[in-house]
């Protein structure tokens, strides 16, 4: 299972507070979850989170995955 969340002043979100702010994070995690759609053979066996940083330098955070799928994501992440 994958599980995408937001970060934001090293507190960890799976929903935000606001309604609109929320909308916009439950939009990001379909898209994360459409971007990575191509590797879901991959990912079946996969326990990983995909931690999205909304601090002052925005980044993206994979934990948990395997080495190989990893790769994966982060080329996919990249675009090649």
């Amino acid at each position: 299972m994958i599980q995408v969340t937001y970060t934001y002043k090293n507190r960890e979100f799976l929903q935000l507070e606001d309604n609109f702010m929320n909308q916009l994070a439950q939009l990001g995690v379909r898209q994360m979850h459409a971007l990575l759609e191509p590797l879901s053979d991959s990912l079946v066996n996969e326990n990983g989170k995909i931690r999205i940083n909304l601090d002052q330098h925005p980044k993206i955070e994979l934990e948990g995955f395997s080495n190989p799928v990893k790769d994966q994501i982060e080329m996919v992440l990249r675009g090649e």
